[in-house]
């Protein structure tokens, strides 16, 4: 008999130690999950008198991914945050604030948490140890939800008989509409839609004497993205006469607020020196738009040691991940 897509769940956990299982699983509401195993196969193509080249293939060394699209809850997008970029502290009480900036630990390796990842497709449920995150999207529209993909690097998966029970937040996800945005100050009421990528590169590091890997472990953070805007004389691209930001050298401070309607609570992004760049004009709807790519650049303002080009203060009822 077939299974059904939509009995499908995942669970995320920071690991105490990088691959054992957390013991603080997360359910969170997932769209297109995927495991990939990337298995490699290494080939004998050694002459053997025949015109013909693969004889053999013997196994190499593995390391599985895994990808998934999470809308943006207030009380689980912290914790992709926080597995990004590796610091998580809290405040308050209600609500509880959680501030997530880029670790900075020479001594340790500058290392974010490792997760685990429980995945359940409806037949068979795929643990994955010592994941590191490797991406982070956050695209958001006027017209659409909040969206938030994930990208891990991780241990072959294991199978597990029995999955852990579900515990399902009551928070609901952000609305695109529901978004303010700033830039140098300065409040945009023209925003359309855009996206923020926050990317580690992180990779498996294979040794000799083990097919899976030694360590996975995550590369420096890299904060790039795009805004799209109506093109308006309150154009926040044209913020001086004759001065169009993504054609000069001319950072600016840009801070998005996303807010939960129900409980209103917020998520703000931080991104304290953005340079904007590519801009261009589009005239595929009855009204002239401009779409800008940006790079936001590492400071000191956004850090909580060194440098960092991104905070994340996010207010939820969650204690800790």
């Amino acid at each position: 008999m077939p299974y059904t897509s939509v009995n499908s769940f995942v669970q995320i956990g920071i690991e105490g130690t990088p691959g054992t299982l957390s013991s603080t699983l997360k359910t969170i509401p997932v769209s297109a999950p995927q495991v990939t195993p990337m298995q490699t196969f290494l080939r004998d193509e050694a002459f053997r008198g025949s015109p013909t080249t693969v004889y053999s293939q013997v196994a190499g060394v593995r390391h599985d991914e895994y990808d998934a699209k999470f809308y943006l809850y207030p009380d689980t997008f912290p914790l992709l945050a926080y597995a990004t970029l590796g610091k998580d502290t809290v405040t308050g009480t209600t609500p509880k604030i959680h501030t997530v900036k880029l670790l900075n630990a020479p001594t340790s390796g500058s290392q974010p948490p490792s997760v685990s990842i429980i995945d359940f497709d409806g037949q068979q449920a795929f643990q994955m140890l010592d994941a590191q995150a490797s991406e982070l999207k956050i695209t958001f529209g006027a017209e659409a939800a909040i969206e938030a993909t994930a990208k891990f690097i991780a241990q072959p998966w294991t199978e597990v008989s029995t999955p852990g029970s579900l515990s399902i937040g009551t928070n609901t996800f952000v609305p695109g509409w529901d978004v303010a945005l700033t830039i140098g100050g300065t409040s945009s009421a023209v925003l359309v839609d855009g996206e923020i990528n926050l990317t580690r590169a992180a990779a498996p590091i294979f040794t000799s004497g083990q097919q899976n890997p030694y360590k996975t472990w995550a590369g420096p953070l890299d904060v790039s993205g795009r805004l799209k805007f109506v093109v308006e004389s309150t154009d926040p691209l044209l913020l001086a006469a004759n001065s169009k930001i993504a054609l000069t050298q001319n950072t600016k401070a840009v801070v998005l607020t996303f807010t939960e309607p129900t409980t209103t609570y917020t998520t703000i992004v931080t991104m304290s020196q953005v340079q904007f760049h590519d801009a261009k004009r589009t005239r595929d709807k009855a009204y002239v738009e401009v779409d800008a790519n940006f790079t936001a650049q590492a400071n000191t303002t956004d850090a909580d040691s060194g440098y960092s080009p991104i905070a994340i203060v996010s207010q939820n009822a969650v204690a800790t991940y």
